[in-house]
């Protein structure tokens, strides 16, 4: 025989639990969702350093292959994002004495890198001559068929909220990479 019984045991949570671990999570993700969104890699210095890095090492690696100059055009834009392009050059169809330079083409790398809008490049240099007020905020980085890449520098800033952080990156020419420096350094005459 079944006996019935009066006792309701169960094994579910009840609201309160419930409501506690809303609240719990809520609180979690107040503190952590922000911290995501403060923290860009791509508006770190060892993450722009890397990706102009890899910008020269594509345009020495196919100088070096085509036996062709490449250049890196860096582009300072007051109103938008300041970019790199690798361009590749070419000779003038129409006159064979001119050369012309357009955007090197790849199916493996993105030859086109915008700087993250926390970061603006406010002067390059090329042999102690600041280019971006000469050239109408554009420099240029030339790389020679044998793999050297021209002496350049170019300043940086990144703003996050009141603080500012500024760097120098220094082509090594010889080696093909930008070292970075924390500050701005004198240019070399």
């Amino acid at each position: 025989m079944i006996k019935a019984s009066n006792s309701y045991s169960s094994k579910a949570f009840t609201l309160i639990e419930m409501m506690v671990v809303v609240v719990l999570v809520g609180i979690a993700a107040t503190i952590i969702i922000p911290r995501l969104y403060m923290r860009k890699p791509h508006a770190e210095w060892q993450t722009v350093l890397d990706s102009l890095n890899n910008m020269v090492f594509f345009a020495r690696q196919e100088a070096i292959s085509d036996q062709k100059v490449y250049r890196l055009l860096f582009k300072s834009n007051p109103n938008s994002l300041d970019y790199v392009v690798v361009e590749q050059e070419n000779i003038d169809v129409e006159d064979q004495t001119k050369k012309n330079y357009e955007q090197a083409k790849s199916y493996y790398f993105d030859t086109h890198y915008d700087f993250d809008e926390s970061i603006k490049m406010v002067a390059f240099y090329v042999g102690g001559k600041e280019q971006f007020e000469e050239k109408k905020d554009t420099g240029l980085c030339y790389v020679v068929p044998n793999g050297l890449v021209q002496d350049v520098m170019i300043r940086l800033v990144r703003k996050k909220g009141d603080k500012e952080s500024r760097v120098s990156f220094k082509m090594m020419p010889f080696e093909g990479k930008f070292i970075m420096y924390e500050g701005f350094l004198k240019p070399e005459k």
